[in-house]
């Protein structure tokens, strides 16, 4: 059934980028940039422009990127209809869909169509979603993915939204009664300054944000930001 990870929090925490916050006129590059620097995986937003007031990326975007690099590519899907988006997304190559709880009222068969399909299943929760309301598929899911901000204030420079580190503690401790094999992802303004604070509240996955793009030596930036969550997950 569900992922690669043990319950509680073993093995080192993974680093990832999202991809929507780079050069879109220079994809290609971005991504041998973002694998050059040693990520661990490629964040790649699919939105609709209705849930999400911003559209991309298109499966056949993505499949062209697929490609490009050997990244694993785990898709966030912000879009009011899941169930149509899934199967050309499994199409184009991606390695994990995380579809919203918020529009997928049958949830369960949206994660059976996704391992059916050899993909691996998450879920994504808005920051204003409870978290008890993921409790029933922690089992059968192979990801959580967190969001920690409001969804579409990034576009106005809103940056990482601390209430969501509380929600980060719920949902280890959700997981960990469960005795479930499911990674804690963390997106939205997530750098340097909260990485720690992150990691020691129990998330295992990280997906950087635009910041990222914007240093000097990207690779030094990772690898900084990989120290900082080794420490804080006791393994540094």
């Amino acid at each position: 059934m569900a992922g690669a990870r043990e319950a509680g929090r073993p093995g080192a925490v993974r680093l990832g980028a999202a991809l929507f916050n780079g050069d879109h006129g220079r994809l290609a590059e971005e991504v041998q940039r973002l694998e050059a620097a040693g990520l661990d995986f490629l964040h790649l937003d699919v939105f609709d422009g209705y849930f999400v007031p911003d559209v991309g990326f298109p499966p056949r975007t993505i499949a062209t990127l697929r490609k490009l690099t050997r990244l694993p590519f785990e898709v966030h899907l912000g879009v009011r209809e899941p169930a149509r988006f899934i199967p050309p997304l499994a199409e184009a190559g991606v390695d994990l869909v995380l579809f919203h709880l918020e529009c997928a009222p049958m949830a369960f068969e949206t994660a059976f169509g996704l391992h059916s399909l050899k993909v691996k299943a998450g879920v994504a929760l808005s920051l204003g979603t409870p978290i008890s309301a993921v409790e029933a598929l922690v089992e059968r899911i192979d990801a959580l993915l967190l969001l920690s901000r409001v969804t579409g204030e990034g576009t106005q420079g809103a940056s990482f939204d601390p209430g969501a580190l509380p929600r980060v503690q719920r949902s280890r401790e959700l997981i960990t009664v469960a005795g479930a094999r499911c990674d804690l992802q963390v997106a939205g303004g997530v750098n340097r300054s909260n990485v720690a604070s992150l990691v020691a509240a129990g998330a295992t996955t990280l997906s950087l944000g635009a910041g990222i793009y914007k240093v000097p030596d990207m690779r030094r930036e990772v690898e900084d930001i990989r120290r900082l969550a080794a420490g804080a997950s006791g393994e540094g």
